[in-house]
């Protein structure tokens, strides 16, 4: 994967605190995500849902399971989603390029087991969607990737924070989180699990992505914009 063209703000959860990058202001918490299934129909008549269990999201993320998978990511990893508060402008930082040596490269985001990675041409600070909408949502290519010493499950989900909005994942835009189950999955590198994929949102802004594992949460916030 290239070098991306983004501008994040981070903040590493882990259990115990929480800290936030300076540039960010006060913290705001969103109730735990839902755990049913919660249909959102798009405009081309499809149902996007926040999925209950591993074999729904594997179902819709072909490119996380090659087996159905029993079970589902364990209760505590529906933590609040903690983003900082918007008050003007979205409060982004930079990600960082990753180590040479590693089985994929571009500009990692986050700091923590699991950090994505978001494709592009440059780095000029900005998540670049594509001109395009897929049945009404814009995408930028991600890919989220795990330590090799952190195999457990990852929970994947995201919102809009300037405005009302959802995040979606997937190579389209096909469901509003993602249940990741513990061990090795389909994409394996040098003992990287990696989950490619893209970041769909419905218009441009101010956007949140949350990666939750046993003892961790990782959150950026990405400023999403149109190319022009």
């Amino acid at each position: 994967m290239r070098r991306a063209a983004v501008c994040f703000v981070l903040a590493t959860c882990l259990l115990g605190g929480c800290t936030a990058s300076s540039s960010g202001g006060p913290e705001e918490s969103s109730r735990p995500g839902v755990r049913e299934s919660t249909p959102v129909v798009t405009p081309g008549g499809d149902a996007l849902r926040t999925p209950r269990t591993y074999d729904e999201s594997c179902a819709r993320q072909p490119q996380i399971c090659a087996t159905p998978r029993p079970g589902a990511v364990p209760s505590a990893l529906w933590r609040d989603l903690r983003f900082p508060a918007v008050t003007g402008r979205c409060p982004v930082t930079n990600g960082a390029t990753l180590a040479s040596g590693l089985p994929f490269g571009g500009t990692a985001v986050g700091e923590g087991p699991v950090r994505a990675v978001v494709g592009g041409d440059a780095w000029d600070g900005v998540l670049r969607l594509g001109p395009q909408r897929v049945e009404g949502w814009h995408g930028a290519k991600t890919l989220w990737f795990a330590d090799p010493a952190y195999t457990g499950p990852v929970l994947l989900r995201g919102r809009r924070l300037d405005a009302p909005g959802d995040v979606a994942f997937g190579e389209g835009p096909h469901t509003l989180a993602v249940q990741i189950p513990a061990g090795r999955g389909v994409n394996v590198v040098d003992g990287y699990r990696h989950w490619p994929g893209a970041t769909w949102v419905r218009e441009p802004g101010c956007h949140g992505l949350q990666a939750d594992g046993t003892t961790f949460s990782v959150a950026v916030v990405v400023d999403a914009r149109l190319p022009g």
